[in-house]
């Protein structure tokens, strides 16, 4: 796709004039600029692969990393809409159906080895990390057996992957668009209720816009689920819900 190359070369995270006065002063890079430069890196790798909804995905956080909420929002949006428009497309033969199916467990697999990469490369994989990985692996799992009993011509779509529109969700509650964000945010746990990140991000905007009952019981949810909350989020509920 022509659209998403132009948008991965149009990030410079770090440019060559300001690598080198960062060797001379033998200072090293922002931990949030090598943030951006992995996800930039892993953006590329799906390209590489066509697997195109990951990398828009990969671009989204690259975004994020930069703050540059606006384009972060619309690398999530097209991840979504390729996502939803995955099982639209029609065949006339199993032939057919069998090479898209093929694609789309490169994509699957593709996807896979870069939440892997990201679970192992911290000293305990976050919540998300673990979910995000054993969803993508049932998702192949889906499509394997699809591809093995080679029986029907049409594709089902694919649903969206939880931690698309969590992290649509955080993109429009850090640009400020409460109402978009906390629709990504539900629309993320109807599809992973065990998303305990998620819930606990809207127990944050549930505060932020004054709905202390509500922020209360995401948090109850966030730790049923598993999530550690932090103290301080729910001193402050509690602080707000007291009038103090």
């Amino acid at each position: 796709m022509r659209i998403i190359l132009a948008l991965l070369t149009t990030i410079v995270l770090i440019p060559a004039g300001a690598a080198a006065q960062a060797l001379q002063s033998q200072r090293a890079p922002s931990a949030a600029a090598q943030a951006a430069n992995k996800h930039y890196a892993q953006g590329w790798s799906a390209v590489r692969a066509e697997s195109w909804s990951d990398a828009y995905y990969s671009l989204g956080r690259a975004e994020v990393g930069r703050r540059d909420f606006a384009r972060a929002i619309a690398a999530y949006q097209k991840c979504k809409e390729l996502y939803e428009s995955s099982g639209a497309e029609g065949f006339t033969s199993q032939m057919d159906t069998r090479q898209r199916l093929n694609d789309r467990i490169l994509e699957v697999q593709t996807a896979i080895n870069q939440a892997t990469t990201l679970t192992s490369s911290a000293k305990a994989g976050s919540q998300t990390q673990n979910l995000t990985v054993r969803e993508l692996q049932a998702q192949l799992q889906r499509l394997e057996q699809a591809r093995d009993r080679n029986t029907n011509v049409s594709l089902e779509a694919t649903p969206v992957p939880f931690f698309v529109p969590m992290s649509l969700g955080a993109a429009y509650f850090r640009s400020g668009q409460f109402p978009e964000a906390e629709r990504e945010y539900k629309a993320a746990i109807a599809a992973n209720a065990a998303s305990g990140e998620t819930h606990n991000n809207l127990a944050v905007l549930y505060l932020t816009t004054g709905r202390y009952d509500d922020a209360e019981a995401e948090v109850k949810a966030a730790e049923k689920a598993g999530f550690r909350v932090n103290e301080a989020l729910k001193g402050d509920i509690k602080k707000k819900k007291n009038g103090t």
